[in-house]
Parts: C-alpha cells; structure tokens; sequence
C-alpha cells in the first residue's frame, strides 16, 4: 500500500510537470509580525546590548510566475515601523526603525493532486533600514534575505488562499547616533505568520 501511494504520488508529480504551461499570478497578503530589532554599542567603556521586541502588522505584495511545481516572484513587503519611546538623565527620547524590502523568491510546490499544495521557498533581495533617533538618523539599503514555508488552497482555477510563515534577515543599520566614542548597530529580523490569496491568469 505504501508502494501504491508512493508511485501514485511520483506519477501525479511528474504528470503535472510534463503537462505544465507557463502563467502569471499576482498575490497579497497580511502578515503578523514578531518585530526582533537587536542594538549593539561599543565604545571605550565597553559594550552594551539592547533587545526590543515589537508585534505588529505587515502588507505583502508580489507578482509571479508559476510552471509545474516552480515559482518564482518579485515581492514587496512593508511592516509599521518599530518604535520605542524613553526617559534617561531628565531627557525624554524616542527611538524609530523604518524597514521596508523588495525580494526575489523562488518557490517549490509539493503537488499533491488535491487542492492542497505544501510549499517552502527562499528569497534574497534588497533592504531598506532608518535608525532615528531624534537628534541623530541613519539610513541604509542593505542585502536581505529569507525562508518560507506553507501550505496553498486552491478555490477556483484562478483563485488560491495561503497560509504561511516567513523568517526574514533584513540586515542591519551602523551608525553613531550620538555616541561621538563609539559605533551602534541596528539588526533588524522578523518572524511572521502570513495569510493571503493569489490571483493566476
């Protein structure tokens, strides 16, 4: 009986490959985001460490093409920016990370002749990152990069709903920002749960 499934699935997968046509989608999707925005500052007096965790809200764009089990896109994601607000030394102080990416993907889909599709995909593109901290800002574009994975529903011919995550190195932002002794980096990562719906032509 294993066998049986085994070949059915082999036959199923290379079916769909050697009967593949070449098509266009556009997607969108909605991402929960578990913000990791890490600073390191060295100077004279050694080195300090900060760690500020924010969830918030992203919106994912992309266009695409899909042959047989392979996809490839170009995709644009944007999440809120990351903030933090203080007071040290009678002074009060904000600190704000803008980030946004365009990223190259390319997918695999595990065709499982059903509407179910399993995927896990990479992407590799570039970053942009704002450290500003009031009186002192640093802007960079920087490589990027992430992993996917999920699983794809398809409703009609045309339409398919995503579910997924998405783990994304946005790269990191260096700059003094009114340390005159030393430099601080700025690392910016994401976790996020993703949901989303594909249009194919």
């Amino acid at each position: 009986m294993k066998k049986f499934l085994l070949l059915a699935g082999v036959a199923c997968l290379f079916s769909a490959n050697a009967q593949a046509e070449v098509s266009q989608y556009v997607s969108g999707k909605l991402s929960y985001d578990f913000n990791s925005v890490k600073a390191k500052s060295a100077n004279e007096d050694g080195i300090e460490r900060d760690h500020l965790n924010k969830k918030l809200v992203g919106t994912h764009v992309a266009y695409g093409v899909r042959a047989g089990y392979v996809r490839g896109e170009l995709e644009l994601n944007n999440s809120r920016d990351v903030k933090r607000n203080g007071f040290e030394d009678g002074e009060a102080w904000h600190f704000r990370l803008y980030k946004h990416s365009i990223m190259a993907n390319a997918y695999f889909d595990y065709l499982t002749c059903t509407p179910w599709t399993p995927y896990v995909g990479a992407g590799m593109g570039v970053s942009y990152l704002k450290a500003d901290l009031g009186d002192y800002a640093r802007s960079v574009y920087t490589l990027g990069w992430q992993v996917m994975a999920g699983v794809t529903y398809d409703l009609t011919s045309h339409w398919t709903l995503d579910l997924g995550y998405r783990y994304a190195d946005l790269g990191r932002v260096r700059g003094h920002f009114g340390n005159e002794d030393g430099i601080t980096k700025v690392t910016a990562r994401n976790h996020e749960i993703m949901f989303g719906a594909r249009y194919e032509f």
